[in-house]
């Protein structure tokens, strides 16, 4: 455990006493931030209180926060540190916080006649205690924001200091499951990718702080709601958000205007206005539905993606492209409205058959053959450590591809020119998916077999060296994913081809490989895409 572990809590919580003692058991520096602000203040914390006033203590505080941050040590800090602007994320990005949660009355007893406390300076004991729940309730968003939490109402100093220990768990593990960070930048309407195992449980702090709502909406399918709903409610809850839960059928077939139309009625139900979030919680579908909705509901309301399938967390959660189907063809209704957060809990992946991990992959990878070939050659290295979900690799993994993924989209946000090779493999999938009515295959296979397509026909066209199509296919292989188009007539792949939204007059914008790790867009016609005697074809 190489980075900072932050001690955080209201006053009285013992953060500097269990700080001490965790220091001792585990051969780390322990560093109180109150005393480093007294060493460079040359006076205590509540004479810097009553001669500066709090602003000024303020400064000191996050100053030393700046000089610690990083560093191998058990840091106790003050117990409004957490709440200033940014700290969460600072000390998230540095180390792992634990939250040593105590009952008002309990942090009450153990300060006393609370000298020394400049907050609760000049109150009698039923003013302490109600601002000590005053404080509590302010803080809670922060607090909730924590890595773990750690009752500390009973038990002596070694039993809490055991309880941290416990919930930290094996300390290369705890390394591994820091939380990750990208941002996709697109001015006011940035916003942030958070990734993270065992992470649910802090999501809703993280949404109120994002969106602002006090009330949501949750969209998901019937077994992602029994699994992580309660969840992510509670979580909402302890954030101060009022949620409702809205469960529709798991498929494709959700994705219609018909389910949007009964969405419309349950954000009235709700008395929902356009502060309302909703918050998308299950796969692409639901992504893509939740999505619509929030872009379509009152001109807009606020969005959160919490993706819980590979799918949607390598692809359909990022970028803000929100759809639904119509018979004749996939999300030819839609529009772009970014969310103002994507939480990703890792954790949700391990309820997934192994062909709906390797499903989602399909897109991390096809980020690796447009954007980056170290990306394709790690998948060629740890493909089974991914599929069998080691957090190490499948952190870095999906950290790369949303990084891939947010440079795109804040070059081309609205897909006019390069975010169209994000469609790599989509052109012929899209066909495949219609054609079968959207049974049979998942997406993401699809998107493999129309991938192998894609490599194979940027070979056959001089833009791709021969062999980038036999290593992308081999890969996709080892996951376990088809490669070879289904054998229909080549006349119905030719129809479908013909509505495909990226359609300009009579021809498709198809995206061809180059080379691992960098494709370009060219215009051909269906034909040109699938001549005759093409794989997959039937003669008709």
């Amino acid at each position: 455990m190489a980075r900072t572990l932050w001690l955080v809590g209201m006053m009285g919580a013992g953060k500097s006493a269990v700080g001490k003692r965790l220091a001792q058991r585990l051969g780390r520096a322990f560093i109180d931030t109150d005393a480093l602000v007294e060493d460079v203040a040359g006076k205590s914390v509540a004479a810097i209180f009553a001669d500066e006033g709090e602003p000024s203590f303020r400064a000191l505080e996050r100053a030393a926060i700046e000089r610690v941050a990083g560093r191998p040590a058990i840091v106790a800090l003050g117990g409004g540190a957490i709440a200033q602007p940014g700290a969460v994320a600072r000390l998230a990005a540095s180390g792992t916080i634990v939250y040593l949660r105590a009952r008002p009355e309990t942090l009450l007893a153990r300060i006393g006649d609370a000298r020394g406390r400049p907050l609760l300076a000049g109150l009698d004991t039923a003013g302490r205690l109600a601002r000590m729940r005053e404080l509590l309730r302010a803080r809670a968003a922060q607090y909730a924001r924590s890595a773990r939490v750690v009752d500390v109402d009973e038990g002596d100093i070694d039993a809490v200091a055991d309880r941290v220990l416990q919930v930290l768990g094996d300390a290369a593990e705890q390394q591994g499951r820091a939380m990750r960070a990208v941002q996709v930048p697109l001015g006011d309407r940035s916003y942030a990718i958070r990734i993270g195992v065992d992470i649910l449980d802090q999501a809703g702090a993280a949404i109120a702080e994002s969106s602002g709502a006090r009330r949501a909406v949750v969209v998901t399918v019937p077994e992602v709601g029994r699994r992580y709903g309660a969840r992510l409610e509670r979580s909402l809850r302890g954030a101060g958000i009022q949620s409702r839960r809205v469960v529709v059928a798991d498929g494709e077939r959700s994705k219609s205007l018909r389910v949007v139309a009964r969405l419309y009625e349950e954000m009235l139900d709700f008395d929902a206005d356009r502060g309302t979030a909703v918050v998308a919680l299950g796969g692409g579908v639901v992504g893509d539905l939740a999505g619509f909705l929030a872009a379509t509901f009152l001109r807009g309301v606020p969005f959160v993606q919490v993706p819980t399938t590979m799918l949607a967390m390598a692809d359909a959660s990022v970028g803000g492209k929100v759809a639904v189907d119509l018979p004749r063809g996939k999300n030819l209704v839609g529009a772009f409205h970014q969310p103002r957060l994507v939480w990703m809990d890792v954790a949700t992946l391990r309820s997934l058959p192994r062909r709906q991990r390797a499903n989602g992959l399909v897109e991390v990878i096809k980020h690796g053959v447009i954007r980056d070939g170290a990306l394709f050659a790690r998948f060629e290295r740890d493909i089974e450590r991914v599929l069998d979900l080691e957090t190490d690799p499948t952190l870095d993994v999906l950290e790369r591809s949303c990084q891939i993924k947010a440079e795109v989209v804040a070059q081309d946000e609205r897909e006019a020119d390069l975010r169209m090779i994000l469609n790599f493999g989509h052109t012929l999938a899209h066909a495949i998916e219609t054609l079968l009515g959207f049974r049979k295959l998942l997406h993401g296979e699809a998107v493999a077999i129309g991938m192998v397509f894609a490599a194979r026909r940027s070979e056959a066209l001089g833009l791709a060296p021969t062999g980038v199509a036999d290593r992308i296919e081999s890969l996709l292989q080892r996951a376990g994913l088809p490669t070879e188009p289904p054998d229909l007539p080549r006349r119905a792949y030719l129809d479908a081809l013909r509505v495909d939204k990226k359609r300009r007059d009579e021809q498709v914008r198809f995206i061809a490989v180059r080379e691992l790790g960098k494709a370009e867009i060219v215009s051909l016609t269906p034909a040109e895409i699938l001549p005759r005697g093409g794989p997959g074809t039937r003669r008709r």
